[in-house]
């Protein structure tokens, strides 16, 4: 009976290590979730953070090229009057060396 005692004291004992290893374990693994949980809202911070910083950039950036879309069409507007005013200022000079011609044309013959 005594050796029967013995045996069941000596597994009570194993039991009672593997439950503390297990104690030590599962704290342990309570600490890693808790810096997870704790890493995971770091990264959630900057991601909002990078999130609202390209948001305004991207808005500043459309303003931006709104502004040059607008410069661009004046530029635009302004160089196809100048080709008219070029075009109608070559045909005037066109008739007038072809005038000049003819008076010289006409002065030597």
């Amino acid at each position: 009976m005594e050796a029967i005692l013995k045996q069941i004291l000596s597994e009570i004992k194993d039991v009672k290590e593997d439950v503390t290893d297990l104690k030590k374990d599962v704290v342990g693994l309570k600490e890693d979730v808790t810096n997870v949980t704790e890493g995971q809202g770091r990264i959630e911070t900057k991601v909002d953070n990078l999130s609202s910083e390209l948001s305004s950039n991207f808005k500043y950036t459309n303003d931006k090229l709104d502004e040059h879309r607008k410069v661009f069409g004046v530029v635009s507007d302004e160089m196809k009057g100048v080709k008219v005013d070029i075009d109608y200022l070559s045909s005037k000079t066109g008739k007038h060396d072809t005038e000049l011609n003819n008076i010289m044309n006409r002065l030597k013959g």
